[in-house]
């Protein structure tokens, strides 16, 4: 029988979730009205904030922004945050194109295939995300949930992205232009250039990508019988409680709610179902992005941020540098320097500042989880390099340094490549994800010395 707090939990949880979904769904058909009738085909720059609170607020629900879960996930121990994007990509992809087929111009985002940037800067960005625990858009939740490592990887993060906007001019030609093969999707690869004819593809890739969803197992050594489909058909009513998980995070977030911290954390009808319902609104949101303005990207902010920084103490160094004019709305216009900083760029610095929102709305009113800074380092992280807070600030700092390089080296980043480049049907990004998961696989087995097990828990 559950008790009061669960009860409330379990109120919170689902209230939350149905107005989510109730509210991508408005974010979704606003942007068909306002290309097909209205004929705008660029949303206001502030609603940005709204589609990365959309964006966090699930994410933040299932912990995703704890560095100890992306640790496990990005080992493999984990494999929720796989068959999360797997949901997302396939069925994004097939509303996206089946979409494309009225909506006049939707604001497709598809990078290019550059070889040497993207699998030089996935690997690097895997390896960061091995040391950090962080992608560049889950260091803002993080920082709005009140992470003390966050600071320290927002820093790093910054001075990685600044770094390759230094060095971007004199690199380019190799990283970017040699080997490119310009904005590949798997439609275009096939010679399918139509609309119909990619709508084709996207079902297949859909398909493939959802049966990834359905049939994978969470964690290794599980019977197929514990993955979704059995769960959603209801062919399994078996729940199995990831006790030794469950117990940790209760220790890491005394005030959180009880019944969330179980539900994200068991294989059951009810987590299946409440990942349907997230995974559907998540996806509507980061289609509906595409549909109203841009891809959904966190890691250009940072670029853009050091783009500003640099403007205000040295305007003409900053517009003439050849990075910043990409990102950063900067210009040399008859010798004078000219900034203007969302002509470039879009809404994504309000898109991360929603989605910083939307990590500190969920900690504080959802799932509890709020920190308040306090010094905390995860046990991951402690199980090689020990309780020292100073190591964990120097380990957030530098493998964040690595993610934002690498993001900005591939041109993209855990929400613009893997997810929404995916979505999209890119070459470029499903090569970026295979990169990032060589990468930190290699830095967690062999640095973290994690190993993939039956409970999937670090050994």
């Amino acid at each position: 029988m559950q008790n009061n707090d669960d009860i409330t939990g379990k109120r919170v949880f689902w209230a939350a979730s149905s107005i989510l979904f109730i509210v991508s769904l408005l974010m979704l058909f606003y942007g068909i009205y306002q290309q097909t009738v209205l004929h705008v085909y660029k949303a206001p720059l502030v609603l940005g904030i709204v589609a990365g609170m959309l964006l966090a607020i699930p994410l933040e629900i299932w912990n995703f922004s704890d560095p100890d879960t992306l640790f496990r996930v990005m080992a493999f121990q984990d494999r929720f945050l796989m068959v999360c994007f797997g949901f997302a990509i396939g069925l994004g992809a097939i509303l996206l194109y089946g979409l494309n087929l009225f909506v006049p111009h939707p604001n497709f985002g598809i990078k290019d295939l550059f070889v040497f940037g993207i699998v030089i800067g996935g690997l690097i960005f895997g390896m960061g995300v091995g040391i950090a625990g962080y992608f560049p858009g889950t260091v803002w939740i993080a920082l709005g949930q009140g992470r003390r490592d966050a600071i320290y990887a927002v820093i790093g993060g910054l001075l990685g992205a600044f770094t390759w906007s230094v060095i971007f001019g004199s690199v380019k030609w190799f990283f970017w232009d040699t080997l490119n093969f310009g904005p590949v999707t798997w439609a275009s690869a096939l010679g399918m250039v139509t609309r119909p004819e990619t709508f084709a593809v996207s079902i297949a890739f859909g398909v493939i990508m959802l049966l990834l969803f359905l049939f994978l197992p969470r964690y290794p050594k599980q019977p197929t019988r514990q993955a979704c489909a059995y769960h959603l058909a209801g062919a399994n009513k078996e729940s199995v409680r990831f006790d030794e998980v469950i117990d940790e995070e209760s220790r890491k977030y005394p005030n959180a709610r009880p019944y969330i911290t179980k539900l994200i954390n068991e294989s059951s009808i009810e987590n299946a179902r409440s990942i349907i319902l997230l995974g559907i609104e998540f996806t509507i949101t980061a289609v509906a992005v595409i549909i109203l303005r841009q891809i959904f990207g966190e890691s250009t902010t940072y670029s853009w941020i050091g783009a500003q920084i640099s403007y205000l103490i040295n305007p003409y160094w900053a517009a003439s540098n050849p990075y910043f004019q990409l990102f950063g709305g900067m210009h040399i216009v008859n010798g004078v320097p000219v900034n203007s900083p969302f002509s470039e760029i879009g809404w994504e610095p309000f898109s991360d500042l929603g989605t910083f929102l939307g990590g500190l709305v969920s900690s504080l009113v959802i799932s509890k989880r709020f920190m308040g800074f306090k010094q905390q380092v995860p046990s991951v992280w402690q199980h090689t390099f020990g309780p020292s807070p100073a190591k964990r600030a120097l380990g957030a700092f530098i493998g964040t340094f690595m993610v934002l390089f690498g993001a900005r080296m591939a041109n993209g980043c855990a929400s613009g490549h893997i997810l929404s480049g995916n979505i999209q049907m890119a070459v470029s990004s499903f090569l970026f994800m295979i990169m990032v998961l060589i990468g930190s696989w290699i830095m967690l087995r062999y640095m973290l010395h994690l190993r993939i097990n039956g409970r999937g828990y670090v050994d």
